[in-house]
């Protein structure tokens, strides 16, 4: 009996010790007197060279720090290589220097006649060229000064160590210390980023801080994060420099990736660059899907986390001690000025989670809790009593919350959201045919009950077209979906969507397979069970036409077909683009002289349909009035990894889906090897002789009462039509020797074939 009690005592003491273990307090302790670095700012990146520039909404949006903006206080954009294209960074410069904030010039690439391959993909900047690529920076900042928007700091180079494919340059670390040995005293006063490595590497960055003549010119040590680079740094602390993550971004994987798991990993992202000492954080594009701002000119789950930080740690603020107990998936850093402090608590449990504040050395009495979660956008969850340095509250679960002395104009608490009204659905014809009607969109009956409307924004198919509260567009034929978003005097936001259908008089729609055309001998046919047709078309790695279109047909798709009803043309391609590099083609309908440049599709790995339109004219979609007749439509390679799979030329608006209809004429058999099967074989069309001279004989037992004989240029060079179907003819021939198609309709089918001219 005395022994059972012993062990009944023994394991009720057992249970005391595991549940006082389980009740040990969840807790953060705040030290003001333990301090790190200063902050100088949160930003992002702005280059109107490579996407639209920002309207002055949107950068009232990023750069203001009333309700509803973010407060960032870094504006990084590029040095353009083209002096005559200085002009595109000022606009939103202007707009960011009036709400404070600083910039910052980074260059892609010298210009190409400094460098060693006088392009301006790869190659190195020449060293009797050092001289006149300082002037060229110099150049920048004083044009910049000149037009009210002085550089806080300029770059040598964008992430030299990376050897790109795009606009670039290689430095190895003794080139560029011998470019601040050289030029660095020319700079004075403007600010030195060095050396902006793709991955922070620190051998690079090491050197010039080693180097007893470099490091003096070097104010700042940059860099990005991409695969690496995040930790301390403390060879830059002790030389007095200052730290910045000049750019990283996440989720351009497509749209549907940019989800808010994502946005609570950037939370996780900008506290770790904190934590190791960093002194800025800068996100790339600012405008972007993927990005703190999206296309439609809302803020996303992104640009809310980042306010976070931005609205409420001002330049100059100085990272405190902050630290966590027994609370696992809880995270924190805290920041002061003399008068200010600010926690950010990041909570990545699934559930609310309790914890007990303590701040030591300094006298705080009422804190402000802001929350952005799933459902929560930089929300005032209300004050917060400190007594003796102490207070309990809860985080919610899956957020990032910053407590506050400083609202920094963030909202009130208790706020009654806005209500958006965009008016009715609309539904037209077109009745003049000419592809296109005028919009009325009139948001004038939102309302916001407990204050004012401070912004409107109109986007268009996910595009923003306006901020005002009505607005007049021209829409295309087809569906679209114009969402006003409106936001209130506290910065709660809210949106309604108007679907608006306008009915074509044009009933057209042409289906085209990428590997059914004349693929030049540059381009691979390649199989995919997921692409149309089982095949699609792709240029070999390093294969691109960056500047212009290529003029060599080798390099080209050529599409002919026939259009039976005249009218305004809209091209869409099923494409897959995985990133940015990879997201961009050459188009031409027949002869035009200047090709569109197809780039900026919306990035994807799976196949996506996107329309055709033009970067070189803002991004403007392409719309081509055709003609009844013959068509041909070329496709040029741009960037080599972008798939083509099919495409689709309709005058109806419809917009396309999964794999589209039918390409009639295409093959039973795709053209796998690119020469295989003859289209001979294909359409029973029969030449002789055939490669022919000076006349050919013609025969098609469907019989025909359209001849075209077309360039592989796209230019018809003969275009008979027959009062009654011939089933055999002659044509005499005066022609360049080379390769040529010959068209063949009848009022069901069309055949094409090859004719060699000798």
């Amino acid at each position: 009996m005395k022994r059972k009690l012993v062990n009944v005592s023994f394991m009720l003491c057992c249970f005391l010790v595991v549940q006082t273990g389980q009740l040990t307090a969840q807790s953060v302790t705040v030290d003001l007197n333990t301090e790190y670095q200063s902050i100088s700012g949160f930003g992002g990146v702005n280059m109107p060279g490579w996407i639209d520039d920002l309207s002055e909404d949107l950068a009232d949006k990023a750069f203001g720090n009333e309700p509803g903006q973010m407060g960032l206080t870094i504006l990084r954009i590029r040095v353009p290589n083209d002096t005559t294209q200085f002009f595109r960074e000022v606009p939103t410069a202007v707009l960011a220097k009036n709400h404070g904030a600083i910039i910052m010039g980074s260059p892609w690439s010298p210009p190409a006649l400094l460098k060693s391959n006088n392009n301006l993909v790869g190659g190195y900047l020449l060293p009797e060229n050092y001289g006149a690529f300082a002037d060229h920076l110099l150049r920048f900042a004083s044009y910049m000064n000149d037009s009210g928007t002085p550089l806080y700091a300029v770059s040598i180079q964008n992430e030299p160590d990376i050897g790109v494919s795009y606009e670039s340059c290689d430095w190895y670390a003794s080139q560029m210390i011998d470019f601040l040995e050289e030029q660095g005293s020319r700079f004075d006063t403007l600010k030195i980023i060095a050396p902006e490595s793709f991955q922070f590497r620190r051998p690079l960055s090491d050197s010039i801080l080693n180097d007893p003549v470099a490091e003096p010119y070097v104010d700042i040590i940059g860099g990005h994060i991409y695969g690496g680079g995040l930790f301390d740094y403390p060879l830059a602390r002790d030389k007095g420099k200052e730290v910045w993550m000049t750019e990283h971004l996440t989720g351009s994987s497509g749209p549907e990736a940019n989800d808010w798991p994502l946005a609570l990993d950037l939370a996780t992202e900008i506290n770790d660059c904190m934590k190791a000492n960093f002194n800025a954080y800068i996100w790339w594009y600012l405008r972007r899907f993927y990005g703190p701002l999206n296309d439609a000119g809302n803020i996303t789950q992104k640009g809310y986390v980042m306010s976070q930080f931005s609205k409420f740690i001002r330049p100059g603020t100085v990272r405190v001690d902050g630290t966590v107990s027994s609370a696992p998936n809880v995270d924190v850093t805290a920041y002061k000025t003399d008068t200010t402090l600010v926690i950010v608590v990041i909570n990545e449990n699934a559930s609310g989670t309790e914890l007990d504040f303590t701040i030591q050395n300094g006298t705080i009495d009422t804190l402000t809790k802001f929350t952005t979660s799933a459902t929560k956008n930089v929300v005032n969850d209300g004050g917060v009593s400190v007594s003796a340095g102490t207070f309990t509250t809860s985080v919610d679960a899956n957020s990032i919350t910053t407590f506050t002395s400083y609202t920094g104009n963030a909202g009130k608490y208790g706020n009654v959201p806005p209500v958006a009204d965009g008016g009715p659905d609309i539904v037209i014809e077109d009745t003049d045919g000419n592809g296109s009607e005028p919009i009325l969109l009139d948001g004038t009956g939102s309302t916001d009950p407990d204050g004012v409307i401070t912004n409107y924004s109109w986007a268009v198919n996910g595009e923003q077209v306006a901020w005002e509260p009505s607005y007049e567009i021209t829409l295309d034929i087809g569906e679209h979906m114009a969402v006003l978003t409106v936001t209130d005097d506290d910065g709660a936001k809210h949106a309604d969507t108007v679907y608006i259908t306008i009915h074509s008089i044009y009933n057209t729609e042409i289906w085209l397979e990428s590997e059914c055309g004349q693929v030049g001998s540059t381009w691979e046919i390649l199989t995919d069970a997921n692409a149309s047709n089982g095949s699609y078309v792709a240029t070999p790695d390093g294969t691109q036409s960056l500047e212009a279109a290529s003029t060599n047909t080798a390099d080209h798709l050529i599409y002919t077909f026939y259009v039976a009803e005249a009218g305004p043309y809209k091209v869409w391609g099923r494409v897959i683009t995985p990133t940015a590099d990879d997201d961009s083609y050459w188009v031409r309908m027949d002869d035009d002289t200047i090709w569109a440049l197809w780039n900026s599709i919306p990035a994807g790995s799976n196949w996506h349909w996107d329309d055709v339109h033009d970067q070189n004219n803002e991004s403007e979609v392409v719309v081509y009035d055709l003609e009844t007749g013959y068509h041909t439509l070329s496709i040029c390679f741009r960037e080599d990894g972008a798939l083509l799979d099919k495409l689709f030329l309709t005058n109806t608006g419809i917009i396309p889906s999964g794999t589209g209809d039918t390409d009639t004429t295409c093959p039973d058999t795709p053209d796998l090897d690119n020469s295989a099967k003859s289209f001979n074989e294909v359409t029973e069309i029969r030449l002789y002789p055939n490669p022919a001279s000076d006349e050919i004989q013609i025969s098609w037992n469907k019989g025909y009462t359209t001849l075209m004989l077309v360039g592989l240029d796209g230019k018809t060079i003969v275009h008979r039509e027959f009062p009654v179907r011939l089933q055999h003819t002659r044509l005499d021939l005066d022609l360049e020797p080379g390769l040529y198609l010959l068209l063949l309709r009848n009022e069901e089918s069309t055949g094409v074939t090859k004719l060699v001219v000798e």
